[in-house]
């Protein structure tokens, strides 16, 4: 009796998984090409007749979809910490040596893994199937970049397909997506070929890669992993030990470490070291590193972690890669907030995969330590994707008359972009173009505001950016918001004797952006303003404690944080048992004390404060002293946050955001703390698809400010599904678990609105 179509689906589904274990993951082909062209033609041909196959894990899934609109961020369920790393074996031994202190009576076992040069992925499977992957991102959250995984042929889609019966219902895994070395030179060949410019390294095109917002782009590159951790598991077969572990990920047909050694003793640990390093340049990837971990999980978690990093394993780096050229010459740079940029001009070298003709200098003073001059022989070092450095001079090779680089004379006095006046920011040992009008600095302001982790405008890149500056169209980012479709298109991004029109389907692009960029969250609004001292984390740590910018600008938050230091510094200055500035008398010493307790009693007040509302945290008590703490934003950044917003350009800007009616809003409810409590409280939100009005973003903030939290993927633990247009699989698998599911209109009535 012949097979059903579903019945040979499946059967061709198998053998073709078969076959890409034994190809990618074992290296040794159990089938011809033209065999397997032919199982993978017929399998494509019967999707094509019965739709209704083409199932989420099916290999046809491979090979990308239609692009996506840009990625979502997911937090993960188990944080990816970094590891701290050093150079020295000193310092090993004195890691395998305070560990063994927290551990007083036991017998610790080692395993020592090469350090994989790629770029760190989260691998979601939920009763098997290949759910979510994520790039680490800060460790707490990252981006969602599941369509770009299917590509990579040694990821299961699907566990059990492997025979894994008993896996786990949630297998969270966790490694390095990289480029094997023959794969990255075959690409370059082919980038050549077509005209386009070659990667600098694996790891550059590995990470290029997972950006792409095209699936069918990226499963044309050569990208592989290597896995080493694991995140969440719910279920399966208990595994107690980092040997175990890669046991069992070898089991579940994922590809693990090239080598690995395991260790009883930190002399052992080092010979592994010396002997990885003498065998990785015959791997087939690139490793910069030898990662020592202990291996028996229970004794991890008792000496645990740090905030950021486990206290249980530690990366040795190799030394990088160094190299003599010459010097040629310094030219400035001038950065988004005028900062002036002495960069060192090469002669062209290779050095760690890729040619080397430009290295960063930092700033004058660092210029002086070295004593770098032009026509210097210098050593430079580049560590991975990480910009070239000029570490020392030869001075043996220094020639007759080389003068010390001064900025003034360098410059003339005048910034290289637009002839305006320069001065010495002696707080951040830099000099600065003051011309707020210069071109460079509103190029580099453009280009940070359009970024992917600040407003995230499409089509708006340096050079698009460098146009937009010098036809007058863009001077200040908020200039954007004024742009058309009509004006933009024609915009000439070549020259007049090779022209080369932005395009009507870009300008088009970037305006959608543009206005999309309206609803974006206070915590990126933040960022993209470019405020002196404002990343990241920062922003994001201001936009939870406040309702919007003109909160922040007045914030008695930062005031408190800049008084509190003050305080501090005075109980220093008063200390009656101060040895550097001891009492000169005993009735001085009597009034110190006593100024010194009311300080301590007013720091204390305050910081009690900050503490209540979540602003702060109290890291060590100290007796009738201050104690020691940390706050969210540092005093540093808190007045430099505060002096921009009563600035010429913060009033101004301020002033021009209402006019535009935007108002970026943060995630502070009343009363004063960060969100947490509402509606949402404790539930779990997944969006998708396009929403009618509202971004993901501000859909994401309105759930956060209610108390709840978003995901990237459907599954039993999903409290609401967010719908809108084309939402695709997860609607469908939210119907299947009995998810609640809300379309925009509701929503927002959920919220209140």
């Amino acid at each position: 009796m012949p097979d059903t179509p579903q019945q040979r689906h499946a059967g061709l589904a198998d053998e073709i998984r078969r076959h890409d274990r034994a190809y990618y993951v074992e290296a040794q082909p159990t089938v011809s090409d033209r065999d397997y062209d032919q199982l993978y033609r017929e399998l494509l041909e019967l999707e094509a007749a019965h739709p209704q196959l083409r199932t989420d894990d099916s290999p046809s899934q491979r090979v990308g979809g239609a692009p996506i609109d840009g990625f979502e961020t997911v937090r993960h369920a188990v944080p990816m910490m970094s590891l701290d790393n050093t150079y020295s074996q000193e310092e090993v031994r004195e890691f395998v040596v305070r560990v063994q202190k927290l551990l007083p009576n036991e017998s610790l076992d080692w395993i020592v893994e090469p350090k994989a040069d790629g770029v760190a992925i989260s691998l979601r499977f939920e009763d098997g199937l290949f759910t979510l992957g994520t790039t680490r991102g800060d460790g707490i959250a990252g981006d969602d970049v599941t369509a770009n995984l299917r590509t990579i042929r040694t990821i299961p889609l699907r566990l059990n397909a492997l025979g894994q019966a008993d896996a786990p219902g949630v297998l969270e895994v966790r490694g390095e997506v990289i480029m094997t070395r023959s794969g990255f030179e075959k690409l370059n060949q082919i980038r050549e070929a077509e005209g386009e410019p070659p990667f600098a390294n694996p790891r550059n095109a590995t990470a290029g890669s997972l950006k792409q917002l095209d699936s069918a782009l990226v499963a044309k590159r050569p990208l592989d992993l290597v896995l080493y951790g694991s995140g969440e598991i719910v279920g399966g077969p208990a595994v107690d030990s980092q040997s175990g572990l890669l046991d069992a990920l070898g089991q579940l047909g994922f590809r693990t470490p090239q080598h690995t050694w395991r260790c009883s003793s930190v002399d052992e640990v080092l010979d592994a070291i010396a002997e990885l390093d003498r065998l990785r340049p015959g791997f087939d990837y690139d490793t910069d590193g030898a990662v020592i971990k202990l291996n028996n999980f229970a004794l991890r978690e008792r000496v645990g972690a740090t905030a950021k990093a486990p206290r249980w394993a530690m990366a040795y780096k190799y030394a990088p890669e160094q190299t003599h050229t010459k010097l040629n010459a310094i030219t400035i740079q001038v950065g988004r907030t005028g900062a002036l940029t002495p960069v060192a001009e090469l002669e062209p070298v290779f050095l760690d995969g890729s040619t080397i003709s430009r290295a960063t200098l930092h700033n004058e003073d660092e210029v002086a330590r070295k004593d770098i001059r032009v026509g210097d022989t210098v050593v430079i070092e580049k560590r991975g994707d990480v910009i070239p450095g000029v570490i020392s001079v030869v001075k043996e090779l220094r020639p007759a008359g080389a003068e010390p680089f001064d900025m003034q004379r360098a410059t003339g006095g005048q910034c290289p972009e637009c002839g305006g006046g320069i001065a010495k920011d002696e707080q951040f040992v830099a000099w600065r173009c003051i011309n707020k009008a210069c071109p460079a600095q509103a190029v580099q302001r453009l280009e940070h505001f359009a970024a992917r982790t600040a407003l995230d405008i499409d089509c708006l890149g340096d050079i698009v950016s460098d146009k937009l500056v010098e036809r007058g169209l863009a001077i200040d980012p908020l200039d954007l918001f004024g742009l058309t479709v009509e004006q933009l298109g024609p915009l000439n991004l070549g020259t007049d004797d090779a022209p080369r029109t932005f395009g009507e389907k870009n300008a088009a692009k970037l305006v959608k952006s543009v206005e999309r960029a309206r609803g974006m969250a206070l915590d990126r609004w933040l960022f993209a303003l470019a405020i002196p001292e404002m990343g990241r984390t920062i922003a994001g740590s201001l936009a939870k404690f406040h309702d919007d910018l003109a909160a922040v600008a007045a914030s008695p938050l930062l005031r408190d944080v800049i008084a509190l230091d003050t305080k501090v510094a005075e109980t220093v200055r008063i200390n009656p048992r101060s040895r550097n500035n001891p009492p000169k008398s005993d009735a001085d010493k009597a009034k110190r004390e006593q100024q010194y307790t009311g300080l301590v009693s007013e720091i204390r007040e305050s910081l009690d404060g900050l503490v209540a509302l979540g602003f702060a945290k109290i890291t060590k008590e100290n007796g009738g002293h201050p104690p020691n703490f940390t706050t969210e934003v540092g005093p540093s950044a808190a007045g430099s946050v505060l002096d921009w917003f009563a600035s010429g350009t913060g009033r101004a800007t301020l002033a021009r955001l209402a006019k535009l009616g935007i108002e970026p809003r943060g995630g502070k409810p009343s009363g004063g703390k960060p969100s947490g409590g509402g509606v949402f409280d404790g539930k779990t939100f997944v969006i998708t698809g396009t929403l009618p009005t509202l971004s993901r973003d501000e859909a994401k903030a309105k759930i956060e400010a209610n108390g709840g939290k978003t995901t990237g993927s459907v599954s039993k633990k999903t409290d609401y599904l967010l719908a809108g247009e084309k939402a695709g699989s997860k609607l469908a698998k939210a119907g299947s678990l009995g998810v609640a599911i809300l379309d925009e209109a509701a929503f927002l009535k959920l919220c209140g609105e």
